[in-house]
Order: structure tokens, then C-alpha cells, then sequence
């Protein structure tokens, strides 16, 4: 069996408003379910945050940058900003297969999945969807895969690995919008196997929160964060020219 990641957060800047850390890929950002693992409000409140207020949330298995607000008025200050749209987020994703454009815009509606056998999953829905839009941008074209850098617009839940999925480029490592959704349902109950990670590729999808900027909630000052590819998808990169 594989594990995703035994990792710690880094500490990207702090100051007495924010902390900004990077997560681990394999780490949930809130009450882990399963008592051997570590979540990141229980990490921050052990770091000295006792009341974490995270301003972006990531999938259990998306690295990258959490913004946390320290107190309740930068948290307000944050919210707002994100109901705006004034923070900038930025992504880098493996994709399978290789992109006809070389950028592009994905304004696609998504909702909840009626049928699938995962009750989490969301899938692209016109009837029913809220607004949805992700640019995205080649970064490096590799034999049968793609790096592409993403630009959120909206923050629907999956909504990158769905707006890729329907694109027909699903993320590397993908339990539920790659291959076959029945995969995360056996990682649920067994973690990644040799046989799995003979479909997926990686043990973890291949999603990683590289850059976000707005303005410090006190200062009001741009400020901007970014956070180097993890050592997983960097290896898979240099594997695969």
C-alpha cells in the first residue's frame, strides 16, 4: 500500500493578521476522519492559531497554499473579499493528454451528480449547475500528458477537476474524475494498492495551489504567495519529457 504523503504544513509568511502555509497533498484541511491522521486546523491550533479561520479550503489531496486568518476581523475582512472575487488564486495540474489550445476558458455549470456511485462527486450540469469559469494556460506539453496552469473565476467545489474532467483531460491521479470513479471507493477502504496505482499513475491527483495575491486585510497592500511544485509532481514532470 502507498500512503500520499507524511509531510508537515510549511510556514509560508505570518504576521499578527495571517498565516499562509502550504499544505501537504494528502492532508484534510479540516476534522480528519480517521484518528491517525492530521488535519490542518488540528496542525495550526498546535502552531499557536487556536481559532483557524481558513479563507480557501483544498481537497484532501490538493497541495498548496492556505490563507488563515489569525482573528475574526481579518477573517470578515478576507470573506469579503473572496464574495468580491478579489483574490487571485492560481493552480498547476498534470492533465492526461495533450491540449489542441494553448489557453482557453472553461464556462461550464456545475452541480451535484445524481447517478454516481461517489456522493461527493459534481459534475458539469446545464440545467441545474451554479456558474462556473476556469482559464487555463499550457505551461509544458510532456509525452501523453499536459502542465497546464489554472485560473479559477469561481470557487465551486471540484470545480477544477471537473472542468478538466469534461474537457476530456482529467488530472493525473484522479480517484473520482479520472479513469474510474470505483477507484477512490477501494481507497476508501484499502489506501492506494499496486493495482490502482498501475491505472492512476500517482497515488495522489496531480493538483497543486501554487499562487494567491490580494490585499493584506490591514494594510490594505497587494501581497502575493506562491508555493513550489511538490516533489511528486515535479519527479512525474522530468519522468515524462
Amino acid at each position: 500500500m502507498h500512503t500520499i504523503t507524511n509531510a508537515a504544513p510549511q510556514v509560508i509568511f505570518e504576521d499578527e493578521e495571517l498565516l499562509v502555509v502550504d499544505k501537504p497533498g494528502g492532508m484534510v484541511c479540516h476534522s480528519a476522519q480517521r484518528p491517525e491522521h492530521t488535519s490542518l486546523a488540528e496542525w495550526l491550533r498546535e502552531h499557536g492559531v487556536p481559532t483557524p479561520r481558513m479563507i480557501n479550503r483544498l481537497d484532501r489531496e490538493t497541495s498548496g497554499l492556505v490563507v488563515v486568518a489569525k482573528n475574526e476581523g481579518a477573517a470578515k475582512t478576507l470573506g469579503k473579499a473572496v464574495l468580491r472575487r478579489e483574490i487571485e488564486k492560481e493552480y498547476v495540474a498534470i492533465c492526461q493528454g495533450e491540449f489542441a489550445e494553448e489557453l482557453g476558458v472553461i464556462d461550464q455549470p456545475i452541480g451535484v451528480s445524481q447517478s454516481s456511485v461517489v456522493y461527493t462527486k459534481r459534475v458539469v450540469d446545464g440545467a441545474a449547475g451554479q456558474p462556473s469559469l476556469t482559464r487555463f494556460v499550457v505551461e509544458q506539453r510532456l509525452h501523453h500528458f499536459t502542465v497546464v496552469r489554472l485560473l479559477p473565476r469561481t470557487g465551486r467545489a471540484h470545480q477544477l477537476r471537473v472542468h478538466l474532467a469534461w474537457l476530456g483531460h482529467p488530472i493525473v491521479g484522479d480517484k473520482v474524475y479520472g479513469p474510474d470513479e470505483t477507484l477512490y471507493l477501494q481507497f476508501i477502504e484499502k489506501g492506494v494498492t499496486n493495482e490502482m496505482l498501475d491505472i492512476l499513475l500517482l497515488p495522489r491527483h496531480a493538483l497543486h495551489a501554487e499562487r494567491v495575491a490580494f490585499l493584506h486585510p490591514r494594510t490594505q497592500q497587494p501581497c502575493a504567495f506562491q508555493a513550489q511544485l511538490p516533489d511528486d509532481m515535479r519527479v512525474f514532470i522530468e519522468e515524462h519529457p
